[in-house]
């Protein structure tokens, strides 16, 4: 009773905060999936009209006040189809409602909430990949700028905008000397050249070396994916680095205090999604899955990685759980692999992917990994067992579990269409590893009803641990004395003859009958051979 009552009254907090958006028209009204007493989920919140266009990676839940109460924070794409015209922004929210938000230069890849000093109260900044660059908030305010470092470019293209500064080659040579680079395909050109490559008109490409013959010839990466990693304490506000993948196959350990790249390595492909472990100053582990269908485990002091998993199909999600790691596939499959390569198991889902996370509810010790399908649907997998599965009103782009406000478990999800949905956990929310899908069937795991021990059974244990040896030595010698007597008959059968192979007197005539078959139906193989 007083878990249900702590239920109604988070709920009711939550009304409380959103005001009257459950009367305005800008909310649906919750599906009876939702009202369910039997959900273990409560509808905190629906805003199907909130304009939000986000994935998974650039979401966090973070205190960023040091008040107590987390913060959703979102980095926003914008509305995409009025490219070229840029919306992406940073948008932090308060109790349902828009707090701040700050424009952003670039598309946004990744968001990531990072501890960069040791002052006290404890308040993390916001570390934000965004094209080539990492921006840095602190206290909502721009506060620093990561560049990637640059690409070294072929000598041969230097040498063709040198010549083209100067003018002493025609607008015809220069393009033929870059497409034959490009064909060739051995050095990639820089996005200036490729630009220029697009052009047919030559009165345009004339314009286009004409504005940037003089400016510095540059090639640079882009972010692809980042993750912080603790620096030199396990704690949760510990100081942090930032860990990056970027297109042009590498990953690179920045230290959030002072910018300074502390470890360089190489991936065999472009990096998707990471996943880090450990302590940078004491051991740690970096999981990349590339988009060759490969996932790759680098460890302190390896600058290329140490094992590989092959994927049948190319990853759409990754989480890690101790020394598991689970892998969303394109082909609607969820893998389940140890960190040396070994599969566990594997699910063929109902529909494709469409979003991962993880969910990790520690007053519960409950562990979870929460998958969204393409058939409105959220399936949650503790282990290999299916546990839940929650039912909502539209595809869902982005997840994220963990504090919200004041709320332990909430589930943050952005749907298909930008809308907003917040479930929280009820406290007397059970997960049973019965997966009806899946596995054997429920039958097989009820317990066998053991009868108890009786004095009989106490007595003749007692008996075995006191009279171990000799009962052993009793057991040899009647194996010893069976395996004679066993070779003794087998000795007498060859003597008078009574194997399966027989001869007639004159022996022009021999009969081989051999019985395939114990049961009441048997197979009788007679050979007759003329000697």
């Amino acid at each position: 009773m007083t878990s249900n009552k702590r239920d109604k009254s988070a709920s009711r907090q939550y009304q409380e905060i959103s005001g009257n958006e459950n009367e305005s028209d800008q909310t649906r009204p919750t599906t009876a999936a939702a009202n369910d007493a039997k959900s273990k989920w409560l509808a905190a919140h629906n805003d199907f009209v909130a304009g939000i266009n986000t994935v998974g990676t650039c979401m966090e839940l973070v205190d960023l006040f040091a008040e107590g109460s987390v913060n959703l924070v979102v980095a926003d794409f914008g509305n995409i189809l009025l490219m070229p015209k840029l919306q992406a922004k940073l948008k932090v929210f308060k109790s349902f409602s828009l707090l701040k938000e700050n424009n952003l230069s670039d598309l946004p890849c990744a968001l990531v909430a990072c501890y960069t000093d040791n002052l006290q109260p404890r308040i993390p900044a916001l570390a934000v990949a965004s094209g080539s660059a990492v921006f840095l908030f602190k206290s909502l305010r721009p506060y620093y700028k990561f560049v990637l470092p640059q690409i070294e470019i072929a000598q041969v293209e230097k040498d063709v905008w040198h010549k083209a500064r100067e003018g002493n080659i025609d607008i015809q040579a220069m393009h033929d000397v870059l497409n034959d680079i490009h064909r060739a395909g051995t050095v990639p050109l820089t996005p200036r050249s490729l630009t220029f490559l697009q052009m047919a008109k030559s009165n345009e490409a004339y314009q286009f070396v004409e504005h940037y013959k003089n400016v510095e010839l540059k090639r640079q990466s882009c972010v692809t994916c980042m993750k912080k990693l603790n620096k030199n304490s396990a704690d949760e506000d510990g100081l942090n680095c930032l860990v990056i993948g970027t297109e042009d196959q590498h990953i690179y350990i920045v230290e959030a205090e002072a910018f300074t790249i502390l470890a360089t390595m190489t991936c065999p492909a472009t990096p998707s999604f990471l996943e880090v472990s450990g302590v940078y100053d004491v051991e740690f582990r970096i999981l990349v899955t590339c988009r060759n269908g490969y996932v790759y485990l680098f460890r302190r002091g390896n600058q290329t990685p140490r094992n590989a998993i092959y994927l049948n199909s190319i990853a759409v999600g990754l989480e890690r759980f101790g020394k598991n790691i689970i892998v969303g596939c394109m082909d609607s499959s969820l893998h389940c692999y140890t960190t040396k390569g070994k599969r566990y198991w594997k699910h063929i889902l109902p529909a494709p992917i469409t979003a991962m996370c993880q969910i990790d509810y520690r007053p519960k010790g409950f562990q979870a990994v929460a998958v969204a399908l393409a058939n409105n649907e959220i399936h949650l997998y503790k282990d290999k067992f299916l546990v839940d599965v929650i039912q909502v009103e539209e595809n869902i782009y982005a997840m994220k579990f963990g504090k919200l406000g004041r709320e332990d478990a909430t589930l943050v999800m952005v749907t298909k269409n930008g809308g907003l949905i917040i479930k929280i956990l009820k406290r007397t929310a059970t997960f049973e590893e019965n997966d009806t899908l899946h596995g054997p069937p429920k039958e097989q795991q009820v317990k066998i009803d053991v009868p108890k021990r009786t004095k009989l059974y106490v007595d003749q244990t007692l008996r075995e641990k006191e009279q171990a040896e000799m009962m052993y030595r009793i057991f040899q010698q009647d194996l010893i004395r069976l395996k004679l007597l066993t070779g003794k008959e087998f000795l007498k059968s060859v003597q008078a003859g009574l194997n399966p192979v027989a001869k007639t007197k004159t022996e022009a005539i021999r009969i081989n009958a051999e019985v395939h078959g114990l049961g009441p139906r048997f197979k009788l193989t007679v050979k007759l051979q003329n000697t």
